[in-house]
């Protein structure tokens, strides 16, 4: 989308700099139209890098991710435990990739998918 913006930047530009140009021409009638338009084409190319600018983010700005999962079914606060080996796992054994729950062991290394339970 920047590539593009200023692309078009550069396009509104120069298009904006012959208008000029072409005001100065003997034959021109009313150079005044070609003045105005050249100058609306060289401030259109202006405001569209001033809004690609204001878009960035501030280079000392961090951009955080946040996941949150929403679940329909019952859902009971225990301790989460291993299929494989019944061990206790800590929130550190929790992964959310691809939008799923993902648990992995470190114990016998295994690792499964959270599945819901229907409300049915």
């Amino acid at each position: 989308m920047k590539a593009a913006g200023y692309v078009a930047t550069f396009v509104l530009a120069v298009f904006g700099i012959l208008f000029l140009m072409s005001a100065r021409a003997e034959y021109t009638a009313n150079p005044g139209s070609r003045i105005i338009t050249g100058l609306v084409l060289i401030g259109v190319g202006a405001g569209i890098v001033v809004a690609i600018k204001r878009g960035e983010p501030k280079p000392g700005q961090k951009i955080e991710v946040v996941q949150k999962i929403d679940l329909t079914g019952g859902i009971k606060a225990d301790q989460l435990k291993c299929q494989q080996c019944a061990a206790p796992l800590s929130k550190d054994a929790v992964a959310v990739r691809e939008g799923a729950v993902f648990i992995n062991c470190p114990y016998c290394k295994s690792t499964y998918q959270i599945t819901e339970q229907p409300k049915w």
